[in-house]
């Protein structure tokens, strides 16, 4: 967009429609947003005479020219991007979580640009910050995150006029690293998964000083495994389930809540496509029986009734389990069964590529995981479907070779 014309000068008016003395309204306009299509200006207030107030215009016009307000070589960027994080936060539209997160990419922007004036920040720093921070070792994810909070601060300067143009949007972002399928186990491997499992439950404890607590603990770690593998839920899902969350005589579990890992409260699940009810089969169900009795037990020598509002997934003092605590579990576990580099995480690509390479429709696949959309189960498990196209090329092959017949006779289809 480009200023079109010199600009103008109005004269305010009240609510009677009457001329208010010495208020006029300086307008310059931009033309059209080649987005919007609607009519673009820029507009101030200002108090004086009519031959001060066309002054102060052409000093509007030179401004919105350079791109900027007279006073943004006073605002740093630091300053700014604190108010702008601040001001995120206590507008209650974000979880805390994103919070922390903008925090964290926000410390890559600071090493660099804190000092620097909103002002002097163009298209070259912007450019030169991206190739920087590679150079500095950040991963190809931190860089294009930090170039999306960038982008997004800059745009509020916009908003806020302190800034006329948005120096990212004149830089090609650094391209978007696709999301990539973590490790997932093999017919074998998760034989010998369920075989770990089921030794943690034999497992005897003589350095412990309260034994039964220990086994406890351990026991509702090894649920969350079997929940995962065989259910196919996220970590925050099921540390976010209750009792009345399962349906013993259906064999099914209702996600209907997450577990925040900043918080360590309930909130709703990641999509809409989250919330959702999961069959499991009987072996499972009657896993969960039994750490459902034993779990009845601990909590009594607690002090604590079991009832439908109850965590499934309990720590040692009967509350919903820390996931940090259950990360230090897992990886001692891995260690101790071979599963080095295993993440919890990785029993729900088990469980997902497990059901598209026996050929289970992607969209009961899609359903049953809780995905957004089809289109992000065919991207995440694409790779398990090579086993279906080796069987087509293998049908196809076979046809083609496969002797003609002594007298043969073309068909119309």
């Amino acid at each position: 967009m480009k200023i079109k014309g010199h600009g103008s000068v109005r004269p305010v008016k009240n609510k009677k429609g009457e001329k208010v003395k010495n208020s006029w309204q300086l307008v310059v306009s931009l033309g059209e947003d080649p987005l919007t299509k609607k009519r673009v200006q820029k507009c101030r207030h200002f108090k004086g005479t009519k031959t001060e107030a066309k002054r102060a215009l052409d000093e509007f016009v030179r401004e919105i020219e350079q791109g900027l307000k007279l006073d943004a070589d006073k605002v740093t960027f630091g300053e700014y991007a604190h108010q702008w994080l601040e001001a995120r936060k206590t507008s209650g539209r974000f979880a805390p979580s994103t919070i922390e997160r903008n925090n964290e990419i926000l410390a890559y922007l600071l090493r660099h640009l804190e000092s620097v004036s909103l002002g002097a920040i163009d298209t070259t720093t912007v450019r030169t910050l991206y190739i920087t921070l590679a150079r500095e070792g950040a991963g190809q994810a931190t860089v294009q995150k930090a170039s999306v909070l960038l982008k997004q601060i800059m745009r509020q300067a916009v908003n806020d006029d302190i800034v006329l143009r948005n120096p990212c949007d004149r830089v090609e972002a650094p391209k978007q690293q696709k999301s990539t399928r973590g490790t997932a186990l093999d017919k074998k491997g998760v034989s010998r998964l369920m075989k770990a499992l089921k030794e943690e439950e034999s497992r005897e404890y003589p350095l412990a000083k309260l034994p039964q607590q220990k086994h406890t603990a351990d026991m509702a770690h090894v649920n969350v495994a079997r929940i995962a593998l065989g259910a196919g839920l996220r970590r925050g899902e099921i540390l976010g389930l209750s009792w009345e969350d399962v349906n013993v005589e259906a064999s099914e579990i209702h996600v209907c809540h997450t577990l925040c890992k900043t918080t360590g409260k309930l909130k709703s699940p990641k999509t809409a496509s989250s919330n959702r009810v999961v069959a499991i089969d009987s072996q499972l169900m009657s896993d969960l029986m039994r750490w459902k009795a034993m779990q009845a037990r601990y909590l009594l020598s607690l002090g604590i009734s079991q009832n439908g509002t109850t965590p499934l997934i309990t720590n040692e003092a009967g509350g919903r389990m820390d996931g940090g605590n259950l990360n230090r579990w897992w990886r001692s576990f891995c260690k101790r069964h071979g599963f080095e580099g295993l993440r919890i995480h990785d029993l729900r690509h088990t469980h997902a590529t497990m059901l598209v390479s026996s050929g289970l429709n992607i969209k009961s696949v899609s359903s049953r995981i809780g995905h957004a959309s089809v289109g992000i189960t065919l991207d995440l498990y694409s790779h398990a479907q090579r086993e279906d196209d080796k069987r087509a090329a293998a049908i196809i092959g076979k046809i083609m070779t496969e002797p003609a017949p002594k007298f043969g006779r073309v068909v119309n289809l």
